[in-house]
């Protein structure tokens, strides 16, 4: 359970202290009442069923709900959906896409995360339940007052209930021990469930009680349970507190007064043990339960990536501001110029935008305003909608791949790695210093007595694996040595150790079970304890010594120090007392102790990185034992908040004049792989501060042994204790510090100096626990602490506290700008608050218990497994949400880019290029592919990343998400927007002959370009492809297409987009440009990816080639020699590394045969025919490196870190042998324990184990720029022979009205037949000729279209003007929020209203000549148009004979038929919006073919009234293409 009870459990606050009774009245009370009611009475307490769960099923979705909006994203798309939803219901201004489509958006996104959330708490909800419905006993009461056992949950367990609870069973409640099976009613109690301690804890019954309660019959179950109903029993107690080791209250029963204690205390969740029954009463309940009070809220911790993500936030959304204000200006500028009152005319230019005698402002607000708000929403896909679901997904497997991965997987123990924290998975890969606990965290914390000094005398043996007695069991002899044995009786007696039935020790302390272990050797082993007497058996004496501990003060962090005071055999009292050094010289007796000679003692032992105690004790006279005991026994039994306080003061009192004894030193080995773990988080570049509470030469020598410190490193000591000692010395280090780096010279005053140059690049600093006290307390001397401590290379602070412990995490958090990474790790509860206060907390499941592990971010066994998570998974996670971060700011930008551009074709009116639907759905197409990179990709392998820690460097330095990387991919987003904007727009000609002119049509084909583009982007920063890979991207293009496929026939959902992509889907062009243009946007990132890769490779670079060499060569010399050559030319770099060139190596000396060709390769490194320096160049050296490092010869710096060769490739093998030896036994002998992730023989093992077998090999530049070539080459030759055929050898054109410069002037071959008579105020109609003279064979169909420049049916007001349901016959009424223009002449009601159908182009052509040529005006509609979309309201033509209509064929006659109506195929053409101001529709076809030198002449008569405007009209013919 331990933590099990989160911080969200309800916690009810009480004050007050509380009395709870329990006896024969009470029962009485109780059968009463349940006779008359039928339940229990209630409880003025909470019940004891806890709720760890966030949400109830009936507030989940409410509380979840807003609490999504805490994100600033989601605000921000809140606040565009209100804007919307505005926009579209109101006049106020326009809204250029739909509601509908945010509003669905958003709930999907804010729903998925919704569901992550749910799933949480959905387990949590499973784990509450089942610890509320486990079954418990209460005492209850029957007839003649016999006691009856009640089974029920423990949820129905109340304050004040008697709990009978058995051997292996849980405490449902509080419970304050009365009585159990045991002499004196003591019990065994295991606390692993809390805080992971194993050992026993001995709970002592208050021993008066205890015996009334067991009647005289020791175990006799039956007459406890009895006597325990029919006795009155009164407890009054402290009120709730959060405090797991304070408890204090009095037993008051048959008038006596019992104090008690923690020692009385029995913890929800712990388990009884070696006990066969016991009997408590429930004094706190659920929420009120010290473990729940306990399970404090965590800090909040928000990543360094999130943090980035929102100033990114910050910044797009003022960039976008900045656009929207940009296309707001134009359009301001552009309506001043097109959309007024000509002073000739008298009417406004642009008429079909704003009928005469209409305001040119239909909206409410301003024009500014209101279309500064339309580009708002247009652009509001600047901001991605999917960023924190795509980074919360990403997160979710990357923890769950932590937990699942076996090589950190512990089997000693059975305990894998934990992530409970998903969201900082990124930040293991950005860790600057890592601040870790010495014991139980770089040691086994498994303590052995080494040695011991008595008098002058050192004994025991380093290299014995236990305590060498013999020595002192020699000089002993038979207890003749009173100073040995005074000793020895000290150990055996002064202790809190218990046994169990085995005779095992159970400590709460290893120390202190090493000592007792230690005495017991020479003789003096204690044996049992029965309250508070102890046995010790003397190996010379026939009947055991027995010891009365009349009173234990406790070991604290604060005393460093416990003791006891026992009366002995002979009747005398004695305070025993062991602790540091430090705090038992202070209170020791001056006279009799030989404080020199017990300091040599301790150095030495110290220096062997031994952990050391002083032993010693006094006589105590009876006058004085009985005064203190009486202030002793006052104090215990004191009721309140200060019963700790006034034990401490009694402590204090009796603690004085001691005389030591001697020294004991305990071993605590290094973990495995300590010190190679801390050697290759150095070469990381992470920096290494030890915080611990050993002395000063224990942590030197354990630095020394786990290579936190290493030969040839100066090592500063700073231990002085008086302030003005420390300023000095802080001053000259700093002053020294601060001359070096300048290069200035030493001050000829200056008193020696400690540190040199050759000093500043290997240097350590000691501290002392009571210097940093100082240190602390000062601002000035803590600035001038982290200045040099930031020039070392590692840090051991000594005999620190905890609070000093997370005092030097804020202090390098808040010191260092910018701010670094921190991680703490640590193992017990000491280590709580500096694992809280840095970054990211990893705790170890260690023997000090689960309090570290349980408020960690990230748990693990071992302190190896650390190089694991943060060089492989931490790293790898980095570079993967970075990969996630920019390409989905990239593709926003790409998208709203191409919005912009556009809207400088449709004057500047924010008209949308995509329909609402298809663009709001954007980011649901492109998210799968990049949350499968944010979970799978690998740049390099995990050995590989072991073998060069540099590479770590990506992270540590903020290589992948800083601002030239954002700037890079907006650049890059900027090119790819351009190329898939403008290619289909130069195109548009030849694509408007083929129907794909339309808004719709050419807005999808463009979105599916973006689309493919990005797509393919993902595809190029993708460098590990699996199956999976492979599978979501395939599944992406596939939903894609679907969704345009199934929204393409969602009728009333979209009335404009109805079949439209099944029309471009069904165009042969539609595929050209569909792969066309993605290739030729992608074509630019091939080249740029060749060029950095072959003349500025990075280390990631090299590392990417390295690996895919070492995997396919598979020999153990290249992957040594490649590791040799990288840690020779990289290090911990403190500044950016931008590229890495490489120095002239003789790399293909070591390729070995099976490389031989070098062109096989494809890498910048093995070009054919270059020479083998020419090859490599690219591989040895990196820029920006320290000086020092770059004048070394690779050679000789790969020597100086790994040796020789030959030795480490032997080395490789036995690891090799041994790997395949462990493995074999672990499947042959094994048995998977319950927590054993899956291993790789199952495709899900190797989905968790993040072992896919790879589909390709890496993209080298070489391969990808001849792919580049051919596939580039292609797809530009074909689609300029479409935009060729469409311009040159696929029609004529002949403009007959308008300035002769607009079709000209955008590159069209056409020709200018004047009509002769020119525009007039006061003629509408006109009639000319139009003569072409064929220069080409035309085959059949021929089609005819006519032609209009500078007509802006884009314009956002223009295409949105129409009321569908009028089109389709549904109804003949107009819809305001349709149709702003067009509704009513005067009484009469126009059908259909709007600007698009009453601004229809209604020139005629006529074909005259030659005779016998028929153009058919059938056909040229779309077949949805002419069978579905299209057709006369009920009752149609006769409604128009009614005054009340305005029919289609009265506004337009000799043009749309009266038999015809809206089912006319000219109005149907007109009525498919065009994606440019300048565009083409159909009119008719020609089904005959004709010959070069044919003259075909049309009669125009010019009736439209687009020849008073500044449009340009033409008429052109066209063979199909």
């Amino acid at each position: 359970m331990g933590l099990l009870y989160s911080c969200l459990c309800p916690k009810k606050k009480d004050t007050k202290p509380r009395t709870v009774t329990s006896g024969p009245k009470n029962y009485s009370y109780e059968c009463k009442y349940r006779e008359e009611h039928g339940r229990l009475p209630a409880s003025s307490y909470p019940d004891n069923s806890v709720r760890t769960a966030k949400y109830t099923w009936y507030d989940f979705l409410p509380r979840s709900f807003v609490g999504q909006f805490n994100r600033l994203g989601n605000q921000y798309f809140l606040l565009q959906t209100i804007i919307m939803v505005i926009g579209e219901y109101s006049t106020l201004y326009p809204s250029p896409l739909e509601s509908w489509s945010m509003i669905l958006v958003l709930l999907f996104v804010v729903g998925l995360s919704m569901i992550f959330e749910a799933r949480d708490d959905y387990y949590r909800w499973k784990k509450d339940r089942a610890t509320n419905q486990t079954l418990g006993v209460k005492i209850g009461c029957a007839a003649a007052g016999r006691a009856i056992q009640h089974q029920q949950t423990w949820a129905e367990f109340q304050v004040g209930d008697l709990v009978f609870v058995r051997n292996g069973e849980a405490f449902p409640a509080d419970l304050v021990l009365l009585t159990s099976s045991e002499l004196d009613g003591n019990a065994y109690v295991e606390t692993a469930n809390i805080d992971g301690e194993t050992n026993l804890k001995l709970r002592l019954a208050a021993k008066s009680l205890s015996d009334r309660l067991q009647g005289g019959s020791l175990g006799d179950e039956a007459m406890a349970l009895d006597n325990a109903v029919n006795t009155d029993i009164q407890i009054m107690a402290d009120p709730p507190s959060e405090s797991i080791d304070a408890f204090t209250g009095t037993i008051t029963c048959k008038d006596e007064e019992i104090p008690v204690s923690l020692s009385q205390f029995m913890h929800r969740g712990s388990v009884l043990r070696n006990t066969t029954w016991v009997i408590g009463m429930a004094i706190y309940t659920g929420p009120q339960t010290k473990i729940i009070l306990n399970s404090s809220d965590p800090p909040l911790k928000r990543s360094t990536i999130d943090r980035i993500v929102d100033k990114i936030l910050i910044i797009v959304i003022f960039a976008q501001c900045c656009l929207v204000t940009v296309a707001d200006i134009g359009f301001l500028i552009w309506s001043n110029a097109n959309i007024n009152e000509n002073s000739d005319l008298g009417y406004y230019s642009t008429w079909y935008l704003v009928p005469r005698g209409e305001n040119a402002n239909s909206f409410t607000f301003p024009n500014g305003v209101a279309y500064w708000l339309s580009y708002f929403i247009l652009f509001n896909n600047f901001v991605p909608i999917n960023m924190y679901v795509t980074m919360d997904l990403c997160n979710l497997l990357q923890g769950i791949f932590i937990n699942n991965d076996l090589t950190i997987y512990c089997e000693e123990t059975d305990t894998a790695a934990s992530c409970r924290a998903s969201n900082l998975c990124q930040e293991l890969g950005m860790i600057e210093y890592i601040f870790s606990d010495k014991t139980g965290t770089l040691t086994q914390n498994v303590m052995k007595l080494k040695k011991i000094a008595i008098a002058n005398k050192r004994y025991g043996d380093s290299k014995h694996p236990g305590f060498d007695s013999n020595a002192l069991a020699t000089d002993l002899g038979q207890g003749r040595n009173k100073e040995i044995e005074d000793f020895l009786i000290v150990l055996a007696v002064a202790h809190t150790v218990v046994t169990d039935k085995d005779g095992v020790y159970q400590a709460e302390s290893p120390d202190e079970a090493a000592l007792v272990d230690g005495a017991a050797q020479v003789g003096y082993k204690f044996t049992t304890r029965r309250g508070d007497l102890l046995q010790v058996n003397i190996p010379w004496e026939s009947d055991p010594r027995q010891y009365v501990v009349e009173a234990i003060n406790s070991f604290s962090s604060k005393r460093k120090r416990m003791s006891c005071v026992v009366k002995c055999p002979n009747g005398k009292h004695y305070l025993m007392v062991k602790g540091a050094d430090n705090v038992i010289f202070d209170r020791c007796d001056e006279k009799s102790t030989d404080r020199k000679g017990y300091n040599d003692h301790l150095e030495i032992f110290a220096k062997e990185g031994l952990r050391t105690l002083l032993v010693g004790h006094r006589e105590i006279k009876p006058d004085e034992y009985k005064e203190w005991k009486a202030k002793y026994d006052k104090a215990s039994t004191s009721v309140g908040g200060n019963r700790k306080e006034l034990l401490e003061d009694a402590a204090e009192e009796i603690e004085r004049d001691i005389e030591i004894l001697g020294v004991t030193a305990i071993e605590d080995k290094l973990q495995e792989n300590v010190a190679d773990t801390i050697s290759n988080l150095a070469d990381a570049g992470i920096k290494l501060w030890v915080l611990t509470g050993d002395k000063v030469e224990t942590a030197v020598n354990i630095g020394y042994s786990c290579k936190v410190l290493v030969p040839g490193m100066k090592v500063i000591k700073m231990t002085e204790t008086k302030p003005e000692q420390i300023n000095l010395r802080l001053e000259n280090l700093v002053r020294q510090l601060r001359g070096i780096q300048s290069g200035s010279r030493p001050d000829s005053k200056e008193s020696k100096r400690e540190i040199s140059i050759v000093h500043l690049k290997s240097m350590g600093l000691v501290i002392h626990g009571k210097t940093l006290e100082h240190i602390m307390s000062h601002d000035i001397r803590r600035a001038m602490l982290l200045e040099f401590g930031m020039s070392c290379k590692v840090v051991i602070a000594c005999r620190v506290s905890p609070l000093q412990k997370s005092q030097m995490v804020e202090m390098v958090r808040k010191g260092i700008k910018p701010e670094p990474i921190t991680l703490a790790i640590g193992d017990g509860a000491n280590d709580v608050t500096m694992i809280q206060k840095a970054h990211v907390g990893v705790g170890i499941s260690g023997k000090e218990g689960q309090q570290a592990a349980n408020v960690s971010d990230f748990s693990i066994s071992r302190f190896k497994y650390l190089q694991r998570l943060l060089l492989v998974h931490g790293r790898w996670n980095y570079r993967r949400i970075c990969k996630v971060i920019t390409y989905v700011f990239y593709k926003n930008f790409c998208l709203t880019l191409t919005l912009l551009y556009f809207s400088f074709t449709t004057g500047y009116s924010g008209t949308s290029l995509y329909d609402s639907w298809v663009y709001t759905s954007f980011n649901i197409h492109t998210m799968l592919p990049i949350c499968a990179i944010g979970c799978l990709d690998q740049d390099v392998r995990s050995e590989t990343v072991e073998l060069f820690p540099s590479l770590y460097m990506t992270g540590r330095l903020n290589l992948d998400l800083n601002p030239r990387v954002i700037l890079q991919y907006i650049l890059l987003a900027i090119v790819h927007s351009l190329i898939v904007v403008f290619w289909p727009y130069f195109s548009y000609f030849g694509l408007d002959q083929v129907d794909l002119g339309g808004l719709y049509v050419f807005g999808t084909l463009v979105f599916s370009c973006l689309v493919f583009t990005v797509q393919y982007r993902v595809m190029l920063i993708t460098i590990t492809w699996t199956s999976i890979t492979a599978i979501v991207l395939a599944i992406s293009f596939l939903m894609y297409f679907l969704f345009l496929l199934v929204y393409g026939v969602w009728y009333d959902l979209q009335w404009d987009f109805y079949w439209v992509p099944y029309q471009m889907l069904g165009s042969a062009i539609f595929w050209v440009v569909l792969f066309g243009v993605p290739a030729t946007a992608l074509y630019f990132d091939f080249v740029l990816h060749w060029v950095s890769r072959e003349f500025f490779p990075t280390i990631m670079d090299f590392a990417v080639e390295a690996d895919y060499l070492m995997n396919k060569a598979k020999k153990g010399q290249l992957m040594k020699q490649l590791a040799k050559e990288v840690k020779a030319m990289t290090g911990p770099q403190e500044k950016e590394v931008d590229t890495a060139r490489i120095k002239d190596v003789q790399l293909s000396q070591y390729l070995g045969v099976e490389n031989k060709n070098k062109g096989d390769l494809g890498f910048a490194f093995s070009h054919p025919g270059e020479t083998p320096a020419q090859m490599h160049r690219s591989m040895t050296t990196p820029q920006l490196l320290d000086e020092e490092k770059t004048k070394k010869k690779p050679g000789k710096s790969s020597q100086h870190q790994l040796g020789d060769p030959k030795s480490n490739q032997q080395k490789d093998v036995k690891i090799s042998m041994s790997h395949q030896t462990f493995k074999m036994q672990a499947w042959q002998d094994a048995k998977l324990s319950a927590n054993r992730p899956l291993d790789e023989t199952t495709c899900c093992g190797r989905f968790l184990q993040q072992k896919l077998a790879r589909l390709q090999k890496p993209l080298t530049p070489r391969v990808t720029m001849i792919v580049l070539a051919v596939v580039g080459c292609f797809f530009l030759l074909i689609g300029g022979l479409v935009i060729m055929g469409s311009h040159a050898a696929a029609y004529q054109m002949v403009q007959y009205d308008g300035s002769t410069s607009n079709y000209k002037s955008l590159g069209y071959n056409v020709e200018f037949q004047d009509c002769e008579l020119k525009a007039a105020r006061n003629q509408s109609y006109r009639r000319c000729n139009i003569t072409f003279k064929l220069n080409q064979d035309m085959s059949s169909p021929i089609f005819v279209h006519y032609g209009l420049s500078e007509f802006y049916q884009n314009y956002q007001s223009y295409q949105k003007d129409h009321y569908y349901k009028q089109l389709d016959g549904s109804t003949t009424g107009s819809d305001s929020n349709y149709c702003l223009y067009y509704t009513k002449d005067e009484n009469t009601e126009i059908i259909p209203c709007g600007l698009q159908a009453n601004s229809m182009f209604n020139d005629t052509f006529n074909l005259i000549s030659p005779s016998g040529l028929e153009m058919k005006e059938d056909g040229i509609a779309w077949r949805v148009d002419r069978d579905l979309r299209f057709n006369n309201p009920s009752g149609y033509p006769e409604i128009c004979d009614d005054d009340k209509y305005q029919c289609l064929f009265e506004k337009y006659p000799g043009v749309i038929s009266r038999e015809n109506g809206h089912k006319d195929e000219h109005f149907m053409v007109w009525m498919r919006t065009a994606a440019r101001n300048t565009f083409m529709k159909k009119y008719g076809r020609i089904e005959t073919d004709l010959k070069k030198g044919d003259e075909i002449v049309f009669q125009v008569p010019n009736i439209c009234a687009c020849v008073r405007i500044y449009v340009c009209m033409c008429i052109f013919m066209s063979m199909s293409i």
